[in-house]
C-alpha cells in the first residue's frame, strides 16, 4: 500500500504556497480512476473539489460528487478517493499531524458544510492573488476553516441526551416549517425552558439560530441546481421571499446567492 506524505496527491500542481508547515495547492488529476491504488495519507488535509466527478468515502458525500464540495481527511486516512476521468480540479490544504495539536477535530473523513466551503474558496482566492500580505491572510483563513469544522462537529455529534438530538434533527430535517419551542420541548419530553437552556449549552446557539443555519445550508446546496429560481429556493428553504433569502444569505456568506452560484 502506498503512503502519501504531507502535500502528496494524485495530481499535477498548478499553484502552491506554504504558510509555515501548512501547504496550499491547486491541482489537476493525472491518474485515471482504474489506476488509483488504495493509499494512506500521513497528513491531515482538506480537499476542495472544484470541478469534475469525484468519488469519496467521506461521511456526507454522494456516490459521485459533481458539485463543489469540501472534504476533511484526518491523519492516517486510508482510502481510494479519486476523480472519474481527468477533467477535474481540486484545492488542497495539507498539514502534518503535529500541526493539529490542541485541536478537537473529526476522527473520520467527513464532508464539511457550506460555511466551510466558503472559507475554502476564500483560501483559493488568496492562493491566486498571492502577495506579501497573503501569508497572514491565509493563516487567518485556515483558522476560520478549522473553526467551521469544529462548529459542524459540535452540531452533529450524538454523545449527548437522545431527546436533544431528536429535537435537533427535527429542526434540520424540516427547516422550511419551523416549530414552536413548546413543540420541540414535547418532542424532547422536557420543559420548554429546560429545552432551550440545554440546547444552547450543548450546541452553542439557540434553536432559532440553528434553524437559520439549516436553512442557509439547504439554500446553498439548492443554489448548485442552476435551473432553480431564487424564489423557489427561498420557499424550499423556508424564507419569506426571495428578498429575505438574498439579504440573509449575504449576511451569512458575504456574497449574494447569484455570486455563490458563480463560484468555481
Amino acid at each position: 500500500m502506498k503512503t502519501f506524505h504531507p502535500g502528496m496527491f494524485y495530481g499535477d500542481v498548478e499553484r502552491r504556497q506554504r504558510v509555515h508547515d501548512i501547504a496550499l495547492a491547486e491541482l489537476q488529476p493525472t491518474v485515471p480512476e482504474h489506476e488509483i491504488e488504495t493509499h494512506t495519507h500521513t497528513d491531515a488535509h482538506f480537499v476542495l473539489v472544484l470541478g469534475g466527478r469525484y468519488l469519496s468515502r467521506a461521511r456526507g458525500m454522494p456516490a459521485v460528487c459533481a458539485t463543489p464540495a469540501l472534504i476533511y481527511n484526518p491523519p492516517g486516512t486510508t482510502h481510494r478517493d479519486c476523480f472519474r476521468g481527468l477533467e477535474g480540479r481540486f484545492l488542497t490544504v495539507s498539514m502534518p499531524a503535529t500541526a493539529l495539536a490542541g485541536r478537537t477535530l473529526p476522527e473520520d473523513p467527513v464532508r464539511a458544510d457550506a460555511f466551510g466551503e466558503r472559507a475554502a474558496f476564500a483560501l483559493r482566492r488568496e492562493l491566486h492573488r498571492w502577495d506579501a500580505s497573503s501569508p497572514l491572510a491565509a493563516e487567518a483563513g485556515i483558522e476560520h476553516l478549522f473553526d467551521t469544522l469544529r462548529q459542524r462537529q459540535r452540531m452533529t455529534r450524538d454523545d449527548g441526551p437522545a431527546w436533544l438530538a431528536r429535537a435537533r434533527d427535527r429542526l434540520r430535517d424540516d427547516c422550511a416549517h419551523p416549530p414552536r419551542i413548546d413543540e420541540l420541548a414535547r418532542i424532547a419530553g422536557v420543559h420548554p425552558v429546560a429545552f432551550a437552556r440545554t440546547f444552547r449549552r450543548r450546541y452553542g446557539r439557540s434553536p432559532g439560530e440553528y434553524l437559520r443555519e439549516c436553512r442557509l445550508q439547504r439554500a446553498a446546496a439548492l443554489l448548485r441546481e442552476r435551473k432553480r429560481s431564487l424564489a423557489d429556493i427561498a420557499a424550499q428553504a423556508g424564507f419569506t421571499d426571495a428578498s429575505h433569502f438574498s439579504r440573509t444569505f449575504r449576511e451569512a456568506f458575504g456574497c449574494t446567492p447569484a455570486a455563490w452560484r458563480r463560484i468555481d
